[in-house]
């Protein structure tokens, strides 16, 4: 894993995929537990996806990356609620 994450973080794409599908499954059910919604959530997945790629050269203990996952669903989870509520 070390190694895929290392791919990952020089912005290797395929490396990337492969460590998000391994925790993916997790991921959805952080943002369904949140939002509450199936379509709202796979948003959210999308988002933390986007997001994670984006920073994941600032990961800096590699045991620690299903947590730091996790956190960017959560954050995405929050952001997506605030702006439903600025909508309505």
């Amino acid at each position: 894993m070390k190694a895929l994450i290392k791919k990952a973080q020089n912005s290797d794409e395929k490396a990337f995929t492969k460590i998000f599908e391994k925790y993916e499954s997790d991921l959805y059910k952080v943002a369904y537990v949140y939002v509450g919604n199936q379509d709202a959530a796979l948003d959210v997945l999308q988002e933390t996806a986007y997001r994670s790629f984006k920073s994941i050269k600032n990961l800096k203990e590699n045991q620690y990356l299903k947590t730091w996952l996790i956190k960017i669903a959560i954050n995405c989870s929050l952001d997506f609620i605030r702006a439903q509520k600025k909508i309505r």
